[in-house]
């Protein structure tokens, strides 16, 4: 007898929550107010619960205010693998040599929400995860149209794990477009991964073969 074991990933993706709700923040969705451009880069580390696969979806948690909706112009959404844990100016310093990965751009990007709904972009295409790496998530946009801010929730930590450039009123501020400031915050964020097959099983199902 010959016992045969598969592993096989079991259908569907996983969720995988980053953060805490912990409290509101504007950035980097924040259009009006003045704010005419903006770039904001994030670490989300391995051990924050990411697993080797394919990222499928990026979302964000808006907050407690009124259904809102805005459009931002030239958006970009990227990720790329990093071994920060903590993030330092400027932008590309983070990229460690890599070339970041579009995953989502539109001219404009409409955002609709409502309080505490998740919103965000499906990956085209898919970002494959490593599984050792840390990865960055960015936003970067250049014009809005006016329609008030989408308030989302953001933790807070001690930790360097947001890097914020932007343009108010004609002005840069924090060197925008490429040099940034590193805060302690850490948003709450929503990521859609398809896991790869991996031991043990938890993330699959086995299946023996008897002859």
């Amino acid at each position: 007898m010959i016992l045969t074991v598969c592993f096989v990933a079991a259908a569907g993706a996983d969720r995988i929550l980053v953060g805490d709700p912990a409290q509101r923040i504007n950035f980097p969705y924040y259009g009006g107010g003045g704010y005419e451009a903006m770039r904001c880069m994030e670490v989300v580390r391995k051990t924050d619960g990411l697993v080797a696969g394919e990222i499928r979806r990026w979302e964000w948690q808006s907050g407690e205010l009124d259904p809102t909706t805005g459009k931002f112009y030239k958006f970009k959404l990227r990720l790329c693998h990093t071994t920060r844990a903590d993030l330092a100016p400027p932008f590309n310093a983070n990229y460690e040599g890599r070339t970041p990965a579009e995953v989502f751009n539109a001219d404009p990007a409409t955002i609709s929400t409502r309080i505490r709904e998740w919103f965000g972009f499906d990956c085209k295409p898919a970002f494959r995860y490593n599984g050792s790496d840390n990865l960055l998530v960015e936003v970067w946009w250049e014009g809005d149209d006016d329609g008030g801010g989408l308030v989302f929730t953001a933790d807070v930590r001690e930790q360097q794990r947001c890097l914020l450039a932007y343009r108010k009123d004609g002005v840069a501020e924090y060197g925008y477009p490429n040099q940034g400031k590193a805060f302690n915050w850490l948003h709450f964020m929503r990521i859609t991964l398809e896991p790869d097959a991996v031991w043990p099983t938890s993330l699959g199902r086995v299946k023996a073969v008897y002859r």
